[in-house]
């Protein structure tokens, strides 16, 4: 089994985290402690972390999943259109988990069996699907929740529903052959198939955990707003890829994916947003530029620590033969 030690690649996340948190404690002269404020930068990564924990596995296998922010758009509007239309609107919850899932399903489907690079098919589908979207908005035009339903969007609720798809994500990623699996293609793909890897049906679960947290976390999107728009989604697919990558998990995927530094990077970003917003700098132009520059200094550091640390084949065997035995 690969032997979990301690790595220099590991800890960087961490400490860019804490530099960035106690820079802005300090310029905001404390304001960033408060809890009202703490508690809204958590309340504004839940549906980043939850998108990203889906996203991680495809990540990890060196690929890429550029589609849920377009997913995530085109479940909430198809849940609650169908929710209201048959009159159960509860009914969206597992409607959206469903079309999420379907989406990934077929896009795992295009990129595993039909060698559609995971890029192109992203691209593809963020310009397509987000067409969709907007003509489906243009035609029923913006729906709307029930009054019983707005209590999704209250603390009570979606901070269980946040740690209920969390701790599942946790587990498969970190306890099962499918994460241990994705960990493996994303090192050497054929080395990983050649010792007995299922690697196209890894691909086609890939994305569709990435699928299925996209459609589940357009519950809180559309909680957040009462209902549907256009604008769902937009921009979400490189806030999530963007703290994918913040948080220390390099393009190749492989070992460095790690569930923990999804949150790091959302977390990170977050704080950096909001930081700025404290010290009178929230200007957009400001905002990304930093992001920016922070994200390009962090991926830099990481692979600098990461070289050399390539899995060899006989440990992805031995990987293999643990997720068997397990």
């Amino acid at each position: 089994m690969m032997k979990n030690r301690f790595k220099a690649a590991d800890i960087i996340p961490f400490i860019s985290f804490v530099a960035i948190f106690v820079f802005f404690t300090i310029a905001s002269k404390g304001a960033m402690l408060s809890a009202f404020n703490l508690s809204i930068i958590l309340d504004q990564s839940m549906i980043t972390i939850i998108v990203g924990c889906g996203v991680l596995f495809v990540i990890a296998q060196g690929s890429t999943d550029m589609t849920i922010g377009v997913n995530l758009g085109l479940s909430g509007v198809l849940a609650v259109h169908v929710g209201l239309a048959i009159g159960h609107p509860w009914a969206m919850l597992p409607l959206a988990c469903i079309f999420g899932l379907i989406v990934g399903i077929i896009n795992g489907f295009l990129v595993a069996k039909c060698k559609v690079p995971s890029f192109m098919l992203s691209i593809a589908e963020l310009i397509g699907i987000r067409g969709l979207i907007n003509y489906i908005q243009t035609v029923i035009s913006a729906e709307y929740i029930t009054n019983e339903m707005r209590v999704l969007n209250t603390s009570a609720v979606k901070i269980p529903m946040f740690i209920a798809i969390v701790v599942i994500m946790i587990y498969i990623f970190e306890f099962t052959k499918i994460g241990r699996y994705s960990r493996a293609i994303g090192e050497n793909e054929t080395t990983a198939r050649f010792v007995g890897v299922p690697v196209d049906l890894m691909k086609i679960t890939a994305f569709a955990l990435s699928g299925l947290c996209a459609g589940y976390a357009s519950i809180l999107a559309v909680a957040q707003i009462n209902g549907t728009n256009m604008q769902m989604g937009v921009f979400l697919e490189m806030k999530t890829v963007m703290a994918i990558f913040f948080g220390g998990v390099l393009v190749t995927g492989g070992a460095s994916a790690k569930i923990y530094k999804v949150f790091l990077g959302a977390l990170s970003i977050q704080i950096i947003i909001n930081g700025l917003g404290l010290i009178g700098k929230s200007a957009t132009q400001i905002q990304q530029s930093v992001e920016g520059v922070l994200l390009l200094l962090v991926l830099f550091i990481t692979m600098m620590a990461s070289r050399g640390r390539k899995i060899k084949p006989k440990e992805i065997e031995e990987e293999e033969k643990a997720a068997v035995q397990g």
